[in-house]
């Protein structure tokens, strides 16, 4: 059984006509990942209609015209303001794979989800790297459109998020725990370095789709200014 959204249709579609006809000189119109962060943004902020057959869809036919004209018309709007949330929030983007096999055995990595906080006044920090490493080095990231160093901006709230790409393992190997390390070095900021332990298995399968129900949580974390930076 399938369950399909049509909200997501008519939002897809939407997307796809405003950057055909629209000026975005901005944000060019083959990037399919500007597209996929506007088809979010909308989908985060309107209910979903979902059938599982015919007459599902069938009854969603028969609805009042007047609600269809008015669903088109907020999904519309969304789809203009998401396009002006990636123009101002534009961050540089690859679709290129890392081009590497997924035969075998790996470690899959859930994804990492934490937050910071300055000390002083316990706001959301902005504007700054968070690194996480492994053996004093990046840990590589899924595929090249995820982050690591991640750049904490405004409208996230100090929320950081890394997904590490599986790591094969070896043929003696079943269980393996891997040290990682959230560091941040600002100067701005007294240096943070925090600690996490994990211990995953080895499986049969390279898992390329996210669950956020098995993040990783992290507990929130604070920098403090530094005292001897100069006064201004």
């Amino acid at each position: 059984m399938r369950v399909h959204n049509l909200v997501k249709d008519l939002v897809v579609q939407k997307v796809e006509e405003i950057f055909s006809s629209s000026d975005l000189a901005s944000v060019p119109p083959d990037d399919p990942g500007t597209k996929m962060d506007i088809i979010c943004f909308v989908l985060n902020r309107i209910p979903p209609q979902y059938v599982v057959s015919g007459r599902g869809m069938a009854y969603s036919e028969s609805q009042d015209y007047q609600q269809k004209i008015q669903r088109l018309a907020d999904i519309t709007r969304l789809v203009k303001e998401g396009l002006e949330m990636v123009r101002m929030n534009r961050r540089d983007r690859t679709n290129a794979p890392f081009n590497e096999s997924k035969e075998g055995r790996f470690f899959n990595f859930p994804s990492f989800i934490g937050r910071l906080f300055d000390g002083a006044n316990f706001a959301p920090l902005h504007d700054l790297e968070v690194s996480l490493l492994h053996e004093g080095k990046l840990l590589r990231v899924i595929d090249p459109n995820w982050q690591n160093p991640y750049k904490l901006v405004t409208n996230t709230a100090g929320t950081y998020l890394f997904w590490p790409h599986p790591i094969p393992a070896l043929d003696h190997e079943t269980q393996k725990t891997f040290h990682l390390e959230i560091a941040v070095e600002d100067p701005r900021w007294d240096p943070l370095h925090y600690h996490v332990e994990i211990t995953l298995n080895a499986e049969s399968d390279f898992v390329d789709f996210i669950d956020t129900r098995g993040s990783f949580r992290i507990k929130d974390l604070y920098l403090f200014p530094r005292e001897d930076l100069p006064i201004a």
